[in-house]
C-alpha cells in the first residue's frame, strides 16, 4: 500500500507539496517557534541560550520570509509532484550564498569543491520522505553498475552517523549524487574542521561556538521542512535504511521516484 507524498491542492487540482505561500500569513510565529526549536536542539546550557537568541532571531525573520514568498509559479504549473522540492532546494541555496556573501562570519572551512568528508562519516544523514523521493529519482538516472556500487557497500556500513558513513559517499570522498543531496546536507558549514572532531568526541550538544558560527544552517533547514508540509511534523528516514530499502527493489524505487511512499510503517 502507498499514498502520494503529496498534500496540498495546486491550481490544476492535483495534489501538491506544502508550497511557501501557507506559510505568509504565520511567519512571524513560525520564526519565533523555529528559533525556540533550534535553542532547544543546540544549546546545553541556559547560558548558551540567552548568549544566541539574539544572534538567531536577527536572522530567523529574514529566512522565514524568504521561505514563505512564493518561489515561482513554475513550481505549482507542472504536474510533476517533486518540482516544487526542486524549487525550496534552489531557494536555500541562494540562501546560503547570500548569507555567506554578506562578511558578516568567519572564514569556512568547508572547501567549496568538497574533500572534506567529516559531515558524511560522522552524521547522521536523516531526509523527509519529499527528499527521499528526490534520492530516488537521482538513483534512477544512474547506471546499473553505479547503484550496484552503492549496493555493495551498504551491508557494512550500518546507519549513517558516529562511526559509520553516508552510503552516497564514493570511494574518492565525493558524493554520489551531490545535486540531489538532502538539505542538511545543503545547508551544513563549519569554521574549524578541528572543533568538528572535538564536536563529534564529545557529543552533539558540545561546541557550541562552532554551531553558531554559521546561524542560518538551522534556520533554513526547519524553514524548508515547514514550507514542504506546513503544520505538520515531517516523517524523517535515515539515509542508509533507505538506500538499502530501494537499491534491491524496482518497483519500491520507481514508485518514490514518481511521488509516491509506502505506508509510514512499511517505510
Amino acid at each position: 500500500m502507498s499514498t502520494s507524498i503529496t498534500g496540498h491542492k495546486c491550481k490544476n487540482g492535483k495534489d501538491n507539496i506544502g508550497h511557501p505561500s501557507h506559510m505568509k500569513e504565520l511567519s512571524d510565529q513560525l520564526a519565533a517557534k523555529i528559533v525556540n526549536a533550534v535553542l532547544e536542539e543546540r544549546c546545553a546550557s541556559e547560558e548558551g541560550m540567552r548568549r544566541y537568541r539574539p544572534l538567531l532571531e536577527e536572522r530567523a525573520q529574514r529566512i522565514v520570509a524568504r521561505f514563505a514568498a512564493d518561489p515561482g509559479e513554475d513550481s505549482r504549473s507542472n504536474d510533476d509532484p517533486l518540482d516544487p522540492i526542486h524549487a525550496l532546494f534552489r531557494l536555500a541555496d541562494t540562501i546560503v550564498k547570500h548569507e555567506l556573501s554578506s562578511n558578516s562570519y568567519p572564514k569556512q572551512a568547508c572547501p567549496d569543491d568538497g574533500g572534506c568528508i567529516m559531515c558524511c562519516t560522522h552524521m547522521q544523514i536523516a531526509l523527509s520522505v519529499q527528499e527521499a523521493a528526490i534520492i530516488a529519482r537521482a538513483l534512477l538516472e544512474l547506471t546499473e553498475a553505479e547503484k550496484a556500487e552503492i549496493a555493495h557497500r551498504l551491508p557494512s556500513l550500518g546507519k549513517s552517523g558516529p562511526g559509520s558513513r553516508c552510503g552516497l559517499l564514493g570511494e574518492q570522498g565525493l558524493c554520489t549524487l551531490y545535486a540531489a543531496r538532502p538539505i542538511n546536507c545543503r545547508t551544513h558549514r563549519s569554521c574549524s574542521i578541528a572543533a568538528c572532531e572535538d564536536r563529534v568526541r564529545r557529543g552533539r550538544n558540545a561546541g557550541e561556538e562552532v554551531v553558531f558560527a554559521y546561524p542560518f544552517d538551522d534556520l533554513i533547514r526547519k524553514s524548508f521542512h515547514h514550507a514542504v508540509q506546513p503544520n505538520r511534523t515531517p516523517h524523517f528516514l535515515e539515509m542508509n535504511t533507505f538506500l538499502s530499502s530501494v537499491l534491491h527493489d524496482d518497483e519500491r524505487l520507481s514508485a518514490w521516484a514518481s511521488g509516491q511512499m509506502p505506508a509510514e510503517n512499511d517505510a
